[in-house]
């Protein structure tokens, strides 16, 4: 197998005018928590809802020990201004050999309808197709997430397909139809 730029890198810190996005650590798991036990944030998301903050601690540990073992990218969104962690933002890796990803994030309700996850996304859009090694990155919403689409459109993305039927499986809602965006490197715009 040809090793790619991907294998070889691992989660930079990213800064945009507004957010930093950061590795986890310990110390971040009440704001994990806090979106991550809110049934109203994570109703399309592919995770159960955590039940406590012990959870949340086991969540980012394991995110840390993935860390040591690239390629592994997943990102605390922080607000610049007051250092408070808002989301979580990563790429998973759907195939090397393509250098393919899937693009997934989630903020807490208090930071929706502000622009963040737009600009969350436009960063690590821009890192994963200049420096990053990656190809082409994809992300899904469920039919009903509307705003999560625009999210993607203002980033950039262009939706390719949908709706796929069952696409995916949200823990509270269940099977999802969801659309998919895609981007590649030829489409950027920061190249």
């Amino acid at each position: 197998m040809i090793e790619t730029q991907i294998a070889r890198i691992s989660s930079p810190l990213l800064y945009s005018s507004r957010l930093m996005l950061r590795p986890f650590t310990l110390d971040d798991a009440p704001a994990l928590f806090s979106w991550s036990s809110d049934p109203e944030v994570t109703a399309y998301l592919r995770f159960c809802v955590h039940e406590s903050i012990k959870e949340s601690r086991s969540v980012i540990s394991r995110w840390m020990k993935s860390a040591l073992h690239p390629p592994f990218f997943h990102w605390a969104i922080e607000k610049r201004d007051t250092q408070q962690v808002i989301g979580s933002i990563g790429i998973e890796i759907m195939s090397l050999h393509d250098n393919r990803g899937e693009l997934g994030y989630c903020l807490t309700k208090s930071a929706w309808n502000c622009g963040y996850a737009t600009e969350a996304v436009k960063t690590v859009l821009q890192f994963a197709l200049e420096r990053g090694g990656f190809h082409r990155l994809e992300a899904c919403h469920a039919e009903n997430n509307i705003a999560s689409g625009r999210v993607m459109e203002k980033a950039g993305m262009h939706r390719e397909a949908g709706p796929l039927h069952h696409y995916y499986r949200s823990d509270i809602l269940g099977y999802q139809n969801v659309y998919m965006y895609a981007i590649t490197e030829e489409q950027s715009t920061w190249s």
